[in-house]
This record gives C-alpha cells, structure tokens and sequence, in this order.
C-alpha cells in the first residue's frame, strides 16, 4: 500500500472552537469537620490495625506507602485542583450541607457515602487481613 501526499492539497478552512458560554465554576472543597474527623478516624484505625497484625514489622513499610497514595490521590487532587481554581463565593443552604459534583448537587448522606466509601473499604480491607494473618 503506497500513500501518496501531494504538495500544495487544501485540507479546508481553519475553524476556532467557539468560546465557551459559561466559563467553569471555581471548585470548592470544603467538607464539614464531622466528617474530616471521621476520615481522620479512619485512617487512624486503618494504621493501628494494620500495625498490630503486623506487629509493626517490615511489611508494614509496603502498607502504609499504599495507605499514603492512595488517601494522597483520593483527596490531594480535589484540594490542590480547588485551590487552582480560586476562590467560589458560594451561598450555603441553611441547615443542611452537601456536594456540588459534576453530576448534580449530593445530599449529606449521599455525600457522606461517597467520601467515606474508600476509607471505611480501607479499613475493613486492614481487618481482613489483620483476622487471616
């Protein structure tokens, strides 16, 4: 199979995108310390119990580098990505608390579960392996 380029071919016109109608909304990540006291506490009882089943071995280098990344990319990225995105003068709904997220905006309890999903998964993981070791 032979392609053949000649010289001097128009491809068409050039066309920018158009600008976009709404420029995006400044990100926010600000969670209710209730529940960073629980993510706290999480991560708290993911160490200690990976630390006693291990007894604080040299295995638990390896776990604690994974607990690291993973709390880093699970919640590092949305902080640094909102602090890029400056600062939102957001008006807070009365008596409740939630998320706005791409799909639409999250309740507390619904907000609640998807933020506490992959620690609280962390730590039942710590468990399992602390009861079959």
């Amino acid at each position: 199979m032979k392609l053949d380029f000649a010289d001097g071919s128009e491809i068409g016109p050039v066309v920018k995108a158009p600008a976009a109608l709404h420029p995006a909304a400044p990100l926010a990540f600000d969670l209710p310390r209730s529940v960073l006291r629980q993510l706290v506490l999480a991560a708290a009882g993911y160490v200690a119990v990976m630390g006693a089943a291990f007894r604080a071995g040299t295995g638990i280098g390896l776990i604690f580098a994974i607990f690291g990344l993973v709390l880093v990319g699970y919640y590092g990225l949305p902080l640094v990505m909102a602090r890029a995105s400056g600062t939102t003068p957001t008006a807070r709904r009365r008596g409740a608390w939630g998320i706005d997220t791409a799909s639409g905006y999250l309740s507390g309890r619904a907000a609640w579960a998807q933020i506490m999903t992959v620690p609280l998964l962390m730590l039942a993981w710590a468990v399992f392996v602390a009861v079959i070791r």
